[in-house]
């Protein structure tokens, strides 16, 4: 194989991935914001951390979803603001739930932002870019876009992200079934990327909790974080339902007082444009 050959079948693997995902995103945007509270809560935080620049000529939002962020940002900054989305379907219900908002939806991607150099002074990104096949890539179009001076702030998840759901899959087959997540000190190290100021990283742990196995797995379908390379019932019948039962037992010695645990690892990240 050559190495051209061998690009070219990279390029079409990460296509077919990033499509995936947006198809798994759009699906789950007419009920997203009713099952996304831990999204919100997150986006909050970073919103509260940002800086508030004395002039925004563009703030752009990537992964925006339904516009919760951007939306909120648009309130506080003057100037253009743009949401940006791999999903169709999330953009259609952003321009539903904020028709009356001066907000531009564009479809695209983080690692090839179809946005001009150097055309934002802001641009956010929330529980998002843990879905890019790079961070580095992400951070080094985000340099692109981002004007000199200018800010970056995003949120994204690292390693213990999903800790009982993967601990509870390796007891059924001994698979991983769960999304990696970056170290913490993989993290760091890759915030060490040219065009950019000292990274301020702040680490907390977030968890929501769910009655049922069952509820576990719809949760995470909802906010359509299908993370899960191979779903419990996917070969079908009795031995799909013996998987489900095992993983569900599994999850059960988790169990707390609020119900069964899901873990999320939240990384916050601050950047400012050399």
């Amino acid at each position: 194989m050559t190495a051209t050959t061998s690009s070219r079948r990279l390029a079409a693997a990460g296509e077919s991935r990033r499509q995936r995902i947006a198809d798994a995103f759009s699906r789950a945007a007419p009920g997203y914001d009713g099952a996304a509270q831990l999204q919100q809560a997150v986006a909050d935080d970073l919103l509260a951390r940002l800086p508030q620049p004395d002039s925004c000529r563009a703030l752009v939002d990537i992964g925006c979803g339904t516009g919760y962020l951007v939306s909120r940002l648009a309130e506080r900054q003057g100037g253009l603001a743009i949401g940006l989305d791999i999903a169709p379907g999330m953009l259609d219900q952003a321009r539903r739930r904020h028709a009356g908002r001066s907000i531009h939806w564009v479809t695209g991607c983080a690692e090839s932002m179809p946005l001009a150099d150097g055309s934002a002074d802001l641009m956010v990104s929330s529980l998002a870019v843990q879905w890019c096949d790079s961070l580095e890539a992400f951070l080094g179009e985000a340099a692109r876009v981002v004007a000199p001076g200018g800010w970056l702030g995003f949120t994204t998840l690292c390693e213990g992200t999903l800790e009982e759901l993967q601990w509870a899959w390796q007891q059924v087959d001994g698979e991983t079934h769960v999304n990696e997540f970056l170290a913490e000190a993989r993290l760091v190290e890759t915030l060490r990327a040219p065009g950019w100021q000292a990274a301020e990283v702040t680490m907390t742990t977030r968890r929501t909790h769910h009655a049922t196995p069952a509820e576990t797995m719809r949760a995470l379908k909802r906010i359509g974080a299908n993370t899960m390379t191979a779903s419990a019932g996917a070969s079908g019948g009795l031995f799909g339902r013996r998987r489900f039962d095992r993983l569900a037992q599994a999850l059960e010695r988790w169990r707390e007082p609020a119900g069964i645990p899901t873990r999320y690892r939240v990384a916050t990240v601050l950047m400012q444009r050399r």
